[in-house]
C-alpha cells in the first residue's frame, strides 16, 4: 500500500523516509474515530402503549403441554389429562338430534382449533373454543341413496342392489363471544365433553352417511352446542329431572307382587 505523501528515494528505506506521513495519517484517523464517539446518541423512541381491551375483544388461553406451562414444550395433541387440567376447557353441552343433553367441561383436540370453510368470505377461519358462545347446525339436505354395484367383474353396468343407506349434508353457525356469526362447513373436528370423569366423543363434519339398511332417523348428528356455566347447570338439572322422573316411573310400574 502507498501511503499519500510518501516516495521512495535512492538510497533510504521505505521506513525512514515514510515515518512523518505514517504518524500524521494515524493523527488523522485518530481524530476522526474520537469525533465518531464522542457524537451524542440519538434518544429510542418509546414503545406505543397497546390500546385496553374492549368489552367485546375476545381472550383466551392457549394449552401447552402436560406438566409445562404454554408455549414451552411440544403440545401432545393425543394427551390423556382430565379436562378439569385444560385451561382451554369450557363448561357447556352438547345436543343431539335425539333430544339428549349431554353437559360437560368442552375441548377439542390439544393446541388445535375448530377449522371452518366460510361460506360468505370463502376462506377458511380457525376458531379456538374459549372464543365461542355456541354452534348451531342446519340441515343443507338429506336423502336415501341405492347400493348400486357392477353386474360382474369387467363389465361396466351397475345393478340396484335392492338396499339403501342415509346420506345428510349439514351447515354450522357458529356464534363468537363478541356475536360474531361464520356459517360454513366444519370438515371432522372433534369436540369432547367431561363430565363426573366419563369422557364422550362426538364429531362436527359437514356430510356423514349411515349403514346400509338404516335410517335418517338412525343416523343422529350434533344439533347444537351451547357454551357456558348457566348452559351447562341448565343441562345437569335437565339430565337429574329426568332420572329422578324415570325412577319415579320404574318403581310406580315395578310388578305387583303375589297375593297369598
Amino acid at each position: 500500500m502507498r501511503i499519500p505523501g510518501c516516495r521512495l528515494q535512492a538510497g533510504v528505506g521505505v521506513a525512514g523516509v515514510c515515518v512523518a506521513a505514517g504518524l500524521v495519517l494515524a493523527a488523522l484517523v485518530a481524530a476522526a474515530w474520537s469525533g465518531e464517539a464522542a457524537a451524542p446518541a440519538q434518544p429510542k423512541p418509546a414503545p406505543a402503549k397497546a390500546p385496553a381491551a374492549g368489552p367485546d375483544d375476545i381472550i383466551f388461553v392457549d394449552d401447552g403441554a402436560e406438566g409445562l406451562p404454554a408455549g414451552q414444550g411440544g403440545a401432545n395433541p393425543f394427551g390423556t389429562a382430565p379436562a378439569a387440567e385444560r385451561r382451554d376447557a369450557v363448561p357447556g353441552y352438547v345436543e343431539l338430534s335425539t333430544g339428549l343433553k349431554v353437559p360437560g367441561r368442552i375441548y377439542t383436540t390439544r393446541a388445535a382449533r375448530v377449522k371452518v370453510y366460510n361460506l360468505q368470505r370463502e376462506i377458511y377461519e380457525f376458531v379456538p373454543v374459549p372464543a365461542l358462545k355456541s354452534i348451531e347446525t342446519a340441515i343443507e339436505w338429506e336423502r336415501m341413496d341405492k347400493e348400486w354395484r357392477f353386474k360382474e367383474a369387467g363389465n361396466p353396468e351397475k345393478v340396484y342392489s335392492g338396499r339403501e343407506y342415509p346420506v345428510r349434508k349439514v351447515a354450522y353457525t357458529l356464534v363468537l363471544r363478541n356475536d360474531h356469526r361464520i356459517t360454513g362447513h366444519i370438515l371432522g373436528a372433534p369436540l369432547y365433553a367431561e363430565h363426573n370423569g366419563k369422557v364422550e366423543r362426538f364429531i362436527l363434519h359437514d356430510r356423514d352417511k349411515g349403514p346400509m339398511g338404516s335410517t335418517l332417523q338412525d343416523l343422529h348428528y350434533v344439533r347444537r352446542v351451547e357454551f357456558g356455566a348457566e348452559a351447562y347447570n341448565r343441562a345437569v338439572a335437565e339430565l337429574k329431572a329426568k332420572a329422578e322422573a324415570a325412577a319415579k316411573s320404574g318403581g310406580a310400574g315395578g310388578p305387583t307382587p303375589a297375593k297369598k
